[in-house]
């Protein structure tokens, strides 16, 4: 007769004291760590239920009619402003949109190129054929108040956010004839607006000329088959004009500095993050060689990304500064996106020229300064004063690029 199989011998996990133990001082030192570094204070969890406190009782015991949506914008927008940093506000739903199709470098917007100047925003250029000058828009324009909300004391690249839109959708301006000091109301249909962002052509000598209005994705693309162009047409020497740029896109700026340097620092970006961001360095090889002279057209108006360009360039001796000083945004801004389909535009860094400097607050000094304005003159009205205004600009944009040439011929020699 067959006998009965052993019973299976039990396993022993000796193992699972020491995982469980393990586990358990894994939780007390997480717990830890939130306790005494994460967790709120008592004066933050006591201002966080009075902010949940003011948000409920508002709705509940203010007369009037409340937008709640209105409400927590509101708190947002203040809570950034509490910054007190020009470059960091809250952006809406919309706004954020509009920012993303900036850097695309096409938008929904009017035609026109805005500047501002001692608190007054003014017109300067109107494209041809676009909404704006059918509209009877015209330069020199003074732009007091967009959708009813004023201008005066509004950083420019929030009155350009204002003024763009989603195409089709329409925005109302009111705004100062130049020549006759007339109010005008004029409400425009916004447009699907291409900004021609890289423009280059030959003159004699064998000078090319590249303008370039903003960093956008595609500028350095743009950019290097521009000079690629230039340089089958016997291009010897080049004139950058950053006149009026306003920025855009840091790694499009440092990737067209590359185009002119084949080794060496571009910049160095000092913020909070950790491990730091490391700096960017020129890669072998160039575009343009570095034998041919390079000279930069900045005025009061270049800023940002093409700060970082021209503050290169300079700094390198690779190219020859002429104009104006220029704005002075050292500032990196970053997009973060909240669970609303909102978001902030912060300031989370600086950066540093290749020699050490920090631009911001302090611009680009031009190594051949010209086109600066003299002191508007005494007892004119404001009519006069933005006519005034208008030509010594267009007289100064004359010097710089003339100077430009100049410089640039006598390096050529």
């Amino acid at each position: 007769m067959a006998s009965e199989p052993p019973a299976p011998r039990k396993r022993q996990y000796t193992y699972l004291p020491f995982l469980t133990w393990s586990l358990l001082a894994l939780l007390v030192a997480y717990f830890l760590v939130w306790f005494l570094f994460y967790r709120p204070s008592g004066e933050e969890r006591l201002q966080t239920a009075a902010f949940s406190q003011a948000l409920g009782l508002i709705p509940e015991a203010y007369v009037g009619q409340v937008d709640r949506a209105a409400l927590y914008q509101g708190a947002m927008k203040g809570m950034v402003a509490a910054l007190k940093d020009r470059y960091s506000w809250y952006l809406s739903p919309a706004q954020l949109t509009r920012l993303g199709e900036d850097t695309k470098g096409e938008f929904g917007g009017i035609g026109v190129v805005l500047t501002q100047s001692a608190g007054k925003v003014l017109v300067e250029e109107v494209l041809k054929d676009g909404p704006a000058a059918r509209a009877g828009i015209e330069a020199g324009d003074l732009l007091a108040r967009v959708d009813g909300e004023e201008t005066a004391g509004l950083p420019l690249e929030r009155i350009v956010s204002l003024v763009r839109g989603e195409v089709g959708s329409s925005v109302t301006l009111d705004l100062v004839r130049a020549a006759t000091g007339q109010a005008l109301m004029c409400t425009v249909v916004r447009e699907a607006i291409r900004a021609p962002n890289v423009e280059h052509e030959m003159i004699e000598d064998h000078v090319g000329i590249l303008r370039v209005a903003a960093f956008d994705e595609t500028c350095s693309e743009e950019v290097r088959q521009a000079l690629l162009e230039m340089k089958d047409k016997g291009m010897e020497g080049l004139l950058l004009d950053l006149r009026g740029n306003s920025g855009g896109l840091v790694k499009q700026a440092t990737q067209v500095c590359d185009m002119f340097l084949d080794s060496g620092r571009i910049l160095a970006i000092k913020g909070r993050q950790e491990p730091p961001e490391p700096p960017v360095d020129a890669t072998p090889g160039t575009v343009l060689p570095v034998t041919d002279p390079v000279v930069v057209l900045v005025d009061r108006r270049t800023a940002s990304a093409a700060e970082i360009v021209a503050g290169t360039l300079q700094a390198t001796g690779r190219g020859t500064v002429v104009g104006t000083r220029t704005v002075g945004k050292g500032a990196v801004t970053s997009v973060m996106r909240l669970s609303d389909g909102s978001g902030l535009l912060l300031t989370v860094a600086h950066y540093e020229l290749a020699d050490g400097r920090i631009i911001e607050g302090k611009g680009i000094q031009p190594d051949v300064a010209v086109g600066e304005l003299p002191p508007l003159p005494e007892g004119l009205d404001e009519r006069a004063a933005r006519e005034w205004l208008h030509q010594e600009r267009e007289k100064a944009r004359k010097e710089q690029l003339d100077r430009g040439l100049q410089v640039l011929r006598e390096e050529l020699r």
